[in-house]
């Protein structure tokens, strides 16, 4: 009767010693997964500031599927969802949500299959000894640390809708064959065990190949944006040598207008002297110079985009209030307001109104925009955010939802308004806190 009670005590407490066992090595995992998840996101795009708590709900749930069922489907139910239990809270496409958890749930389950193959025989709904989930949990944050470590941050760009279902594909294929592997060629374990590897390697590989993509487009959008800045500056630069040209042509002739301006004065031709001077202001100002704040980056950017925004507009209304000696040389604005005016002048030129208002202030040491544009009614909204009606997403400027990045990046905030027939954004600039 003693030695019964002896060993039900002592299973139970090998049940518990095991189950402690298992707690721990899925936490070691979903430490593992926290690497996993940073290479894809940055804590910035988070609009939770402590999402680790999601990562305890995530252990939570999983432990207690994985400990009260010993079924692989209810397993890898249970781990695709606390996936995107942890993704939730990022403010990313779903399609990206959608290609990090499942290579990251497939890089989890080969790595699992490849260790429980190689060390036990294993087969379909069979309880594996906790000693080996510490292997797997301990590879796991193995390759979770080298691939951090070996591929840059994440990109401010979206990937095209096509690359990424190509992408995704990959994953969900390498699940869907190694569980068939399993079930249909576990009694050759050496078979699946090679697939399982070559698989692991392939999708390894889809990280690099999708940073590679990722640093690609980034590489293509920035040779866009530096071609319209060199744009931009070739002709801010003919404006000036335009206007240095009418100076010229006054200081010239500056002679014949006084003895005609001082002849007008003796007979007291008072209007026809108004009607004179009028006359010369007119020929010295510039028609293609829209914006004369005394910063070159500004002044390049809005004529180049004004002049387009006439050329197509009904109506263009531009109040620019910006002291002429404040100087700021910072390209973030530039790109920031290039594609606003940009985006306006574009989405105007559809509407039947074709307007576009654009207002600049400084307050107070606060840099603050206003653009708002007629456009055809037709928007994209998502979940996410706006989605643009261009067909080349990566590669046609930056986007607004990339706009409101780099706002928030240098410490700004944006807004962004819409009714039936009138789009809006207003966006404000600490000037103290601007990158350069």
């Amino acid at each position: 009767m003693y030695e019964e009670r002896f060993w039900r005590v002592l299973q139970m407490s090998l049940k518990i010693f095991n189950d402690i066992i298992a707690l721990l090595a899925n936490a070691l995992r979903f430490y593992a997964l926290k690497y996993f998840v940073g290479i894809f996101v940055q804590k910035e795009e988070s609009r939770w500031k402590h999402v680790s708590i999601l990562y305890i709900i995530g252990w939570a749930w999983t432990s207690a599927i994985s400990l009260l069922f010993s079924s692989p489907a209810m397993n890898i139910l249970s781990n695709i969802t606390s996936l995107f239990l942890i993704f939730f809270p990022y403010r990313i496409k779903k399609t990206k949500k959608c290609l990090a958890v499942f290579i990251i749930y497939v890089i989890n389950a080969l790595v699992d299959s490849i260790v429980i193959l190689s060390l036990t025989k294993y087969t379909m709904g069979q309880p594996v000894n906790q000693v080996y989930e510490c292997i797997t949990s301990f590879a796991l944050l193995f390759i979770a640390i080298i691939i951090q470590r070996t591929t840059e941050p994440e990109k401010e760009i979206t990937l095209p809708a096509l690359n990424m279902a190509a992408l995704l594909m990959v994953p969900v294929v390498s699940i869907v064959y190694i569980y068939y592997l399993i079930i249909v060629a576990h009694e050759i374990k050496e078979i699946v065990i090679f697939a399982a590897l070559a698989l692991l390697f392939i999708n390894i590989l889809i990280f690099y190949l999708y940073h590679s993509l990722l640093k690609f487009y980034s590489a293509r959008m920035n040779e866009q944006v530096f071609k319209q800045m060199l744009e931009v500056y070739s002709y801010q630069l003919d404006i000036a040598r335009e206007s240095e040209e009418r100076v010229k042509a006054l200081r010239h002739d500056i002679k014949h207008h006084i003895i005609e301006l001082s002849a007008m004065a003796k007979k007291n031709n008072n209007d026809d002297m108004i009607k004179y001077l009028s006359g010369m202001k007119d020929f010295m100002l510039n028609p293609k110079e829209y914006s004369t704040t005394g910063n070159q980056e500004i002044d390049g950017v809005l004529n180049y985009m004004l002049q387009k925004a006439n050329e197509t507009l009904n109506q263009v209304d531009v109040q620019i209030n910006i002291p002429e000696d404040l100087y700021f040389n910072n390209f973030n604005i530039c790109v920031i307001l290039g594609n606003l005016v940009d985006n306006a002048v574009r989405e105007a030129s559809k509407s039947k109104e074709k307007l576009l208002t654009i207002k600049m202030q400084i307050k107070q040491e606060v840099l603050l925009i206003f653009i708002e544009n007629s456009y055809s009614g037709k928007i994209l909204e998502k979940r996410n955010g706006l989605q643009t009606t261009q067909p080349e997403l990566a590669i046609h400027g930056i986007g607004l939802e990339n706009v409101k990045k780099v706002v928030i990046a240098n410490g700004g905030e944006i807004k962004i308004d819409y009714t039936s027939n009138r789009f809006c954004v207003q966006v404000l600039l600490y000037m103290s806190r601007i990158k350069n």
